[in-house]
């Protein structure tokens, strides 16, 4: 199986990555997980067609891209390709028994289902399917393989692992023709991002005070890619490092369920929209805590670079590295103040692209990724001990929420308001 890492590309200017011509990112399945909750608590039943819809646009232009660079055009080699290209994501493997009226896929190890068990399995009960994205990616994939002017085929999770009464051992996915025309947004390619206008020269550094990154950074950029390109993908398309499982998963797909979510309860039930909001970014914020501090506490990582630093800016400027190297963003440890106060700044993040591509500006705040990754930053720096046998075990995030100080965060700039750079301050308030 090809390691995942083999497969992106780099834009270093704005730290971010492609695959293919696809913006991606490396996400944790603690994030995957919190954020289609949030989904699901905020549309109902509707949520799993916002994230299975997002799967299939995203997913139709990754394969169809690929298809079309390799030249393959048999239907049977494209399913083939779009499995091979699953689990070199990390989501799992998929087989497909199809013909151009329909027929069945079978999940084994899907990225959702699989990490929802192992999660949750001894204290949920689930009784619905949780692999829209699954879903979603094999519509693609079967809709390419045999197109028609008639409607895409459509797939439904009929058997899920993560419905634990059952406890069946693979998600089973049924596929049938939909007489209705494909639904296609605007995907954030590596042109697109290419082309966003971004502050330079004087006005770049002016707006990113420290905008020349240390020799931590830089170190932590190069060493965590080199780790991310030798990541071993099992033979069920399965990447279990640092801690957690990880991922591939478009900056489309992910900007799509975020805010057509956030869109629909704005425009439905305004009053949830804080509520909503503060979910998101807690998405991002458990995320990060897990997959960051995940990797700083790895044997991987200490092997190479020794233990921890205790001195708190030493430890921000490699944690603003690891967020360049999982392409989340050009990330700048413009200030720290110990104990009491942290501003992030970068010129562009995955989720300020996504929104500028798909939706243009906004007088609104929406970098909920960038508000959860400054709260994360605060508690590995300042509350987590490194020094512990195991410093990300099982419930130490949650214990981090039962006392010490609360932290308040603020969006203070972004670019889809007409600032130069987006910017939030996570500031530290009193104890509980």
């Amino acid at each position: 199986m090809t390691p995942f890492g083999l497969l992106v590309r780099p834009l270093a200017p704005q730290g971010l990555l492609s695959l293919g011509d696809q913006l991606v990112i490396h996400a944790c399945h603690h994030h995957a997980l919190f954020l289609d909750q949030t989904v699901s608590d905020a549309l109902g039943g509707e949520g799993w067609a916002v994230r299975r819809q997002a799967a299939f646009e995203s997913a139709h232009a990754l394969i169809a891209s690929f298809c079309s660079d390799f030249g393959v055009f048999d239907p049977v080699e494209r399913l083939e390709l779009a499995a091979e290209l699953f689990a070199a994501m990390g989501h799992g493997r998929l087989t497909f028994d199809l013909t151009a009226e329909g027929g069945t896929a079978r999940g084994h190890g899907l990225h959702h289902g699989a990490s929802f068990v192992e999660k949750y399995a001894a204290v949920l009960k689930n009784r619905r399917p949780v692999d829209a994205f699954a879903a979603g990616f094999i519509s693609a994939a079967a809709s390419i393989a045999y197109p028609s002017d008639w409607g895409t085929l459509e797939a439904d999770e009929t058997t899920c692992v993560a419905q634990l009464a059952a406890r069946p051992a693979e998600c089973v996915f049924a596929l049938s023709r939909r007489p209705e025309r494909p639904r296609f947004g605007a995907v954030v390619t590596r042109p697109l991002v290419e082309q966003l206008p971004l502050p330079s020269g004087d006005e770049g550094d002016r707006a990113l005070p420290s905008h020349r990154l240390s020799p931590e950074t830089d170190l932590a950029v190069t060493d965590l890619a080199r780790l991310l390109h030798s990541a071993p993908v099992d033979h069920e398309g399965i990447t279990n490092v640092f801690g957690v499982r990880l991922a591939l998963v478009p900056v489309s797909y992910l900007g799509q369920i975020t805010f057509d979510t956030v869109h629909l309860v704005e425009k439905r039930a305004p009053e949830l929209f804080p509520l909503v909001g503060a979910l998101v970014r807690e998405a991002a914020q458990i995320g990060a805590f897990h997959l960051l501090g995940g990797i700083l506490a790895s044997p991987s990582w200490r092997a190479e670079h020794g233990p921890v630093a205790a001195d708190p800016e030493e430890r921000f400027n490699t944690l603003v590295g690891l967020t360049r190297a999982l392409g989340w963003g050009a990330f700048h440890p413009t200030e720290l103040v110990p104990g009491k106060s942290l501003v992030l700044t970068a010129k562009v993040t995955h989720e300020s692209a996504y929104y500028a591509v798909r939706h243009g500006s906004t007088v609104l705040r929406r970098l909920f990724f960038q508000q959860g990754l400054a709260l994360a930053l605060m508690q590995l720096l300042h509350r987590v001990d490194f020094t512990a046998e195991e410093p990300i075990a099982k419930g130490v995030y949650g214990a981090l929420f039962k006392s010490g100080p609360r932290l308040h965060v603020e969006e203070t700039r972004s670019p889809l308001r007409g600032d130069r750079i987006c910017e939030v301050v996570t500031t530290v308030l009193a104890d509980r």
